[in-house]
C-alpha cells in the first residue's frame, strides 16, 4: 500500500477525529432527562438488547432508516413518547424538539490532540474530503473549512463498507480510486471498505487494536501529531 501516488485524502469522522462513545452516551442521557421532565413521567427505555431490537424493527418497516440516522433517532423517540400524545402534530413537534437537543449535544465533541494542526497543514498540500456513516455537523464542530466535500450515508443511501461513499469521492475529485488515501478507525467500514473500492488505506489506530482481518495489514498511524510527516514520507503527491 505504500509509496502510492495520491491526489486527495478522505477521512472518517467519529472515532477518527474524536472519541464519539462518551458524547453519544451524554447526549442520550440528557435527552432522556429532558423528555421525562417535559412529560413529567418516567419512561421504560429498555436495555441495549431492546434498543437493538427496536432499531431492527424500525428498519424492517422503513429501509431508509438504515442510512438516515436522524430519521431513525426521531422514530425511536416517537416510539417511546407516542402514548403521551393524542394529537399527531403535537407528537411530531415534541419529537423534533427532543431530536434537536440530542443533535446539539452530539456535536459537542473534543477533537483528539493535533487534529486541527494536521488539517490546517494537510489542506494546503492536498484536497481533503469526508466519508462518514454518521451525522456530525463539521460546521458546528469548527472544521468544515478544511474539506472540499462531505459525503454521509444519507447522501449515498448506504453505509460504509459499501462502495458508494468511496465511488462518490472518486467522482468528486475526478481521480483514480488508487489516487485517494482514505483514513479511518473502523477496520471493516473504513479499511476493508476502501481497499475493496480500490482506494489506499491508512488505519487510524489510537487504541492499539490488533489487525485480525483476512487482508494484508494496512499502514497505520496512532495519533495526529506526526501524521502529516508520515504521509509525506510514505506517499507521493
Amino acid at each position: 500500500f505504500m509509496r502510492a501516488k495520491i491526489k486527495a485524502i478522505t477521512f472518517d469522522l467519529d472515532d477518527t477525529f474524536w472519541d464519539i462513545g462518551p458524547v453519544i452516551i451524554n447526549a442520550e442521557i440528557k435527552t432522556r432527562e429532558w423528555i421525562e421532565s417535559s412529560l413529567d413521567e418516567e419512561i421504560a427505555w429498555g436495555d441495549y438488547e431492546s434498543f437493538m431490537l427496536l432499531r431492527e424493527d424500525l428498519i424492517k418497516k422503513n429501509e431508509r432508516l438504515a442510512y438516515d440516522l436522524g430519521a431513525l433517532r426521531r422514530e425511536r423517540i416517537k416510539h417511546h413518547v407516542r402514548h403521551a400524545f393524542s394529537n399527531e402534530k403535537q407528537l411530531d413537534d415534541f419529537v423534533e424538539s427532543a431530536f434537536e437537543i440530542f443533535f446539539d449535544l452530539r456535536q459537542q465533541v473534543t477533537l483528539y490532540p493535533h487534529v486541527k494542526d494536521f488539517l490546517n497543514a494537510a489542506a494546503t498540500k492536498l484536497p481533503l474530503g469526508i466519508l462518514t456513516n454518521g451525522n456530525a455537523d463539521v460546521k458546528k464542530i469548527g472544521i468544515d473549512k478544511f474539506f472540499k466535500c462531505h459525503f454521509t450515508s444519507l447522501d449515498v443511501k448506504s453505509n460504509k463498507p459499501s462502495s458508494k461513499h468511496f465511488k462518490k469521492a472518486v467522482e468528486f475529485f475526478n481521480v483514480l480510486p488508487e489516487e485517494i488515501l482514505h483514513v479511518g478507525d473502523d477496520k471493516i467500514a473504513d479499511i476493508s471498505g476502501c481497499i475493496r473500492a480500490g482506494l489506499n488505506p491508512l488505519w487510524f489506530n489510537n487504541k492499539s487494536n490488533e489487525w485480525d482481518l483476512d487482508l494484508e495489514e494496512p499502514p497505520q498511524i496512532s495519533s495526529w501529531e506526526n501524521a502529516l510527516e508520515y504521509i509525506e514520507q510514505n506517499y507521493e503527491f
